[in-house]
């Protein structure tokens, strides 16, 4: 079973929130100051594409001056919003209706109040092509989704407007700092060991490492310790800071607080993301009947989904918090044995209070609500038919959408890939 076996496999189109929508304007105003734009792209990730746009239209790169509301994934099709900040009416009237260049493209929508962001967005819609599946491969797909569908179609698995109901787990994307395999970055922050978690924050050399990166990862692992020998040597990217501080005697402390404010925040949230994905794993085994659950490997711990006619209504309707020094999680009784029990099961054994790094105001643990279950509106695929790209193969194509902050890739689990 293969996604991305190619960009137009894997297509994304962002939807906008109505009252953004309809708060636009054809024409620029001191009260819509902010041009808003379709942004279309293949195999560039939205910084990049954005740094692009950026630079074509002579906006401040790198700075809020061109503003989006989600990252979206290089290896694929995807279509979203980006808004650029103008001053005045002679900046606005530079800028270009459309754009076309290589790998991407933009049409100017109209003129908003507000920039974009996270709140923008109301959906994203997901067409991906699911290749290389054997017949038991693509019979299982068959199965699960008719599990998962809220209101199982009566006639044929294609059938438009049905729901698919599954667990809101975060993606392996999610985890991208974690992708060393030797453990969480935010683990060593709450255990005060700040060289260790900058050393696997930067010296910690991964296959997928890059140019630049690459070379820092492998010379910063191999030379840990020489500051002022790294500081001469490493190439100058935005790490390259912490080691300058330890080559002027600074600590590991001072050392990592140099690193990008949201590489820091991304370190706890991963760590954050973690604990939730267990809880959540937890609590399905707890409440919900073993002949109901749907089991699903991942890379970062088995998923547990359920038929959806077999969801408890106290589940399907959960918030269920990202666990943070401010949750008092004894006052849930729904879900505070599931949470007890993961952060008991870490090394070494957490609670709740013990979620914070000592000595600093940031990075921290934030509380924030997410919806265990979460629902895939508009959900078809398609029968099966013989793949293209891999002779003796199947192929079929699955298509829904997803609220913001829903990953593609877990329904994609769901469905057994």
């Amino acid at each position: 079973m293969t996604i991305r076996r190619q960009p137009s496999d894997f297509r994304v189109e962002e939807s906008l929130d109505a009252a953004f929508a309809q708060a636009l304007v054809k024409a620029p105003t001191r009260a819509t100051p902010f041009a808003v734009y379709v942004l279309h792209k293949t195999s560039l990730t939205t910084p990049e594409a954005v740094s692009m746009l950026a630079k074509y239209v002579g906006a401040e790169q790198g700075g809020a001056a061109v503003e989006y509301g989600g990252l979206k994934d290089k290896h694929a099709h995807t279509t979203q919003h980006v808004s650029i900040a103008v001053n005045g009416k002679e900046q606005a009237a530079g800028l270009p209706a459309t754009i076309r260049q290589p790998g991407w493209a933009a049409e100017r929508i109209g003129w908003s109040p507000e920039p974009m962001s996270a709140k923008a967005i109301a959906t994203n819609r997901f067409t991906l092509v699911v290749r290389d599946l054997s017949k038991t491969e693509s019979d299982n797909m068959t199965r699960r989704s008719r599990k998962l569908l809220e209101r199982p179609p009566t006639d044929s698995p294609d059938a438009p407007s049905t729901t698919l109901l599954f667990t809101n787990y975060f993606g392996a994307q999610r985890f991208g700092s974690a992708r060393h395999g030797e453990g969480w970055i935010a683990q060593k922050l709450i255990a005060g060991d700040f060289e260790g978690a900058l050393k696997l924050a930067i010296a910690t050399p991964a296959r997928k490492d890059t140019g630049k990166t690459r070379v820092f990862t492998r010379l910063a692992s191999e030379h840990w310790g020489n500051w002022k020998k790294l500081a001469k040597e490493l190439p100058r990217i935005p790490e390259t800071h912490c080691i300058d501080a330890l080559a002027q005697g600074r600590d590991f402390k001072d050392a990592f607080a140099q690193l990008p404010s949201f590489l820091q925040a991304l370190y706890v949230e991963a760590f954050q993301s973690h604990l939730w994905n267990r809880t959540a794993h937890a609590l399905l085994t707890t409440g919900v009947h073993s002949g109901a659950r749907i089991k699903a490997d991942d890379e970062f711990g088995e998923m547990l989904f359920t038929d959806a006619a077999a969801i408890p209504g106290e589940l399907k309707l959960l918030n269920l918090p990202l666990l943070a020094p401010s949750i008092h999680i004894e006052d849930h009784p729904l879900w505070s044995a599931a949470a007890a029990g993961v952060l008991s099961a870490q090394d070494p054994p957490l609670t709740a209070a013990d979620l914070r790094v000592p000595g600093v105001k940031r990075p921290f643990f934030g509380a924030a609500d997410r919806q265990l279950i979460a629902a895939a509106s508009g959900f078809t695929i398609t029968k099966p038919t013989d793949d293209d790209l891999t002779r003796g193969r199947i192929k079929r194509t699955v298509a829904f959408n997803l609220p913001r902050g829903c990953y593609a890739t877990v329904v994609l689990r769901a469905l057994g890939q």
